[in-house]
């Protein structure tokens, strides 16, 4: 296959920012189904986004400071050395800004990008994608709504050790985890909520994350692990597309299981205001609190009730 042109897409979020530009990846791929597409992006999600269809290779950005010259001259080197015809700054930050000054006078390529401060509106991170893609002359299709179902691995063998049969018996998914610099962003009620759930006649299991090594004492159902490790995050993704209704944090993996179109609780802490993220979708219902540990027990529990009935039934 030819591939004269080469396209470099910028993503240095977190894992949440990547699984929201998953439509918008899928759409860049279409407008140039010849091309060679690079992914840049940090190093703890290269692995992962090695296995996207939608890119043929990734580069990682360490990240470094602009002070160290040396590490920002290799960045420039190996930029120019990819030859880009065409960059997607999906990241829109100070940084990635900064990479497309930095490179103005080097022949750039054409550089798709938007205003740090340019208004979101209701859609979130994925309706401003497809702003950018549509106003860059991208057909798009996907970047509104990312569905990234190739993220999905086979988790029924792990649920069957947890002593459940996806198949046959529905449960709530419960993603207490956060980034661990971000406690403000930690409803602290979950093992309270697995309790009450399961007093209901529920079906709770508990996922946490790499931050919640020591979870487990007072939460109700299962507490689902891969041995001694985390659950990976593209089994995660199959264990979210299994769930009755999933209830997490504004994380990544809450992201992840809404994108995978599982019935979703999403509990915000409303004296940080920003926009959410993943913006509006059928079956995300959204509570916040100021603290969020102020958010009472009851009005979680009534969502997960709400979602687990479907807008058919309420």
């Amino acid at each position: 296959m030819s591939t004269t042109e080469r396209v470099l897409v910028l993503k240095l979020g977190a894992f949440g920012d990547l699984v929201l530009a998953d439509g918008a990846l899928q759409d860049i791929r279409a407008h140039h189904p010849r091309a060679h597409v690079t992914l840049l992006t940090r190093a703890p999600y290269a692995a992962l986004m090695r296995e996207c269809p939608w890119v043929d290779a990734v580069a990682v950005d360490d990240n470094a400071p602009r002070w160290r010259l040396g590490a920002m001259l290799a960045w420039r080197r190996r930029f120019l050395d990819g030859r880009y015809t065409r960059v997607y700054d999906l990241q829109n930050s100070r940084r990635t800004a900064f990479y497309r000054r930095w490179l103005a006078g080097d022949s750039a390529p054409r550089w798709s990008t938007v205003a740090r401060r340019a208004p979101r509106g209701d859609g979130g991170v994925p309706a401003l994608h497809a702003r950018q893609l549509a106003d860059a002359g991208v057909r798009v299709r996907d970047a509104a709504r990312p569905t990234p179902t190739w993220m999905a691995s086979d988790a029924t063998a792990l649920l069957q050790r947890a002593g459940l049969d996806p198949a046959a018996e529905p449960f709530v998914l419960l993603l207490p985890g956060a980034s661990a610099r971000n406690t403000h962003k930690r409803w602290p009620r979950f093992a309270a909520l697995s309790q009450a759930l399961v007093a209901e006649g529920v079906r709770v299991i508990t996922v946490p994350g790499p931050d919640e090594a020591d979870l487990g004492p007072g939460y109700a159902g299962g507490v689902l692990r891969d041995g001694a490790r985390a659950v990976d995050l593209r089994r995660l993704a199959g264990i979210a597309r299994a769930a009755a209704c999933v209830v997490g944090n504004d994380s990544g993996p809450l992201h992840l299981a809404t994108c995978m179109g599982a019935p979703s609780v999403l509990l915000l802490d409303d004296g940080n205001p920003s926009f959410h993220a993943s913006g509006e979708r059928e079956g995300l219902h959204r509570l916040g609190a100021s603290p969020l540990a102020s958010l009472p027990l009851a009005d979680v529990v009534a969502a997960v009730r709400a979602a687990i009935r479907g807008p058919e039934r309420r």
